[in-house]
């Protein structure tokens, strides 16, 4: 496998994973924030703002630990870019639920 087809592979699979994760906590997450952004505005800026990170976040993390595949064979490079969408994935989830629970709905 050359370099260029195991980054192909890598993009794939956490965009993939992101999609995953965005169909799973897309309608929960709606709700949650409409519930603390009395305004309309402030909601609509926020889940779509979420929605980005979800997937900006796993793919940084893919293209920074893909770089480390040193033989990249089918293999390393799915899981080096599970691993690493995975933990990007866990850590945008992770600053997200945290924000939200310290959150309190507006008065």
């Amino acid at each position: 496998m050359d370099q260029l087809s195991a980054l192909g592979l890598a993009i794939t699979v956490s965009l993939a994973f992101s999609t995953l994760v965005t169909v799973v906590m897309t309608k929960p997450l709606r709700g949650v924030l409409r519930q603390l952004c009395l305004d309309s505005n402030a909601s609509a800026f926020w889940i779509p703002f979420t929605t980005v990170m979800l997937y900006v976040t796993p793919l940084l993390f893919t293209m920074l630990f893909e770089s480390t595949v040193i033989v990249p064979n089918l293999v390393n490079t799915l899981r080096t870019a599970l691993a690493s969408s995975l933990f990007g994935g866990s850590a945008a989830l992770l600053v997200v639920g945290y924000q939200i629970s310290r959150a309190r709905p507006a008065r």
